[in-house]
């Protein structure tokens, strides 16, 4: 399974990478991680994980773990972690001890965008199902 994920993400990210070269590095380091082969610090911190790479990212990690997840449930991912972070990697709530894209507790500052995303998703899964579900909950309540 995570071989398929990985190459989806490197399939889609390979397509861009004409016109965004530093993509194609986070490619082969996203790669590494996927298959549990841990990059070095110095390679994480040279990945630019914009909020397009990690989208990308989330869409592929979704199409290869959560097959079950139709384009519906990553369009309400969008919108749910568009509102808890807009989708960035240091978002820290100064009101709780959440952090990252999807803003959960218990993540540190040095926790790399792919793992954010990857604990969101498995987080999602857990409680509600699938992000649909989860986006219901923070419309009606504020938080997920």
């Amino acid at each position: 399974m995570k071989h398929r994920l990985a190459t989806l993400f490197s399939w889609a990210l390979t397509l861009s990478s004409a016109i965004f070269p530093s993509q194609s590095y986070a490619v082969a380091v996203a790669d590494r991680m996927a298959k549990d082969e841990n990059p070095t610090k110095n390679e994480q911190k040279e990945i630019r994980w914009t909020k397009s790479l990690s989208k990308s990212y989330a869409k592929a990690l979704i199409s290869a773990q959560y097959e079950n997840w139709s384009n519906s449930e990553y369009k309400a991912l969008l919108k749910l972690w568009g509102k808890e972070s807009n989708w960035d990697h240091t978002a820290d709530n100064p009101k709780s001890s959440a952090f990252g894209i999807p803003q959960l507790m218990g993540l540190k500052p040095s926790t790399p965008a792919p793992e954010q995303i990857a604990r969101g998703l498995a987080y999602i899964q857990h409680r509600y199902g699938k992000p649909s579900i989860a986006w219901a909950h923070w419309r009606r309540y504020g938080w997920y």
